[in-house]
């Protein structure tokens, strides 16, 4: 869903209302779109040294080690900043994923991305359990200089 639809799906919903969505851009896995001062607002969630959060740039802001974590934390708007994301009512999905979906998303929970090569499974299911796997670079900040790998 891009900006456009969760805005949409969010107009006229009260104040926290949230949706958690694919990021349009390559370098972020998710976005979060939310009302907040009777407008719809669009937060990426960032990731460095294996942590989450709405900005990976000031040491001051939440991290947590999983998008859940994060989505959690800002659920209670006490912890949240006039500028951050307040996610308070989630807007669940409206349809059902199907059997086929839901099974390779657990076949991938149990197992790493270079693993599903190693399955006794014929390739186009080995291709298809790959497309589930999200592959995005972890940006690493090292003490002695201020360098991403």
């Amino acid at each position: 869903m891009d900006r456009y639809k969760a805005e949409k799906q969010l107009d006229k919903k009260p104040e926290g209302t949230f949706l958690l969505r694919d990021s349009a851009q390559e370098e972020f896995l998710f976005s979060v779109s939310f009302r907040r001062y009777s407008r719809t607002l669009h937060a990426r969630i960032e990731q460095l040294n294996h942590k989450f959060s709405f900005d990976s740039h000031d040491p001051n802001v939440f991290t947590s080690s999983t998008v859940c974590g994060l989505v959690e934390h800002y659920k209670n708007p006490i912890c949240c900043m006039f500028f951050e994301p307040m996610l308070t009512i989630p807007v669940h999905r409206t349809f059902p994923f199907d059997l086929q979906h839901l099974c390779r998303a657990v076949i991938s929970d149990c197992i790493s991305y270079d693993g599903i090569n190693e399955l006794r499974l014929p390739k186009k299911i080995k291709s298809y359990l790959k497309e589930y796997h999200y592959k995005q670079r972890v940006r690493v900040r090292h003490l002695e200089s201020d360098h991403y790998v």
